[in-house]
């Protein structure tokens, strides 16, 4: 089965809990790069001369898919209903 023919077969449920469950990963990642941020710049003491890292968005979702899967997974063991 395709990736288009997978999502056509989805129900309205299992869309909104894929939704939401990569907009958590999305979060998740989201505080993830800004704690490592925080932590390169205490390490650093705050220097004028530290590089100034920011959050891009291919870092975002790159992580964001990979804990994305890693709660896919793990929710799949256990709950039966997702898709």
């Amino acid at each position: 089965m395709s990736f288009g023919h997978w999502l056509k077969s989805l129900t309205s449920f299992d869309l909104i809990f894929l939704v939401i469950l990569f907009g958590c990963s999305i979060y998740l990642s989201k505080v993830t790069l800004e704690m490592l941020i925080e932590y390169y710049d205490t390490k650093k003491n705050y220097s004028e001369f530290r590089v100034h890292y920011r959050i891009t968005p291919a870092s975002l979702l790159v992580l964001g898919s990979f804990y994305c899967f890693l709660l896919y997974n793990f929710l799949s063991l256990i709950f039966d209903f997702l898709p």
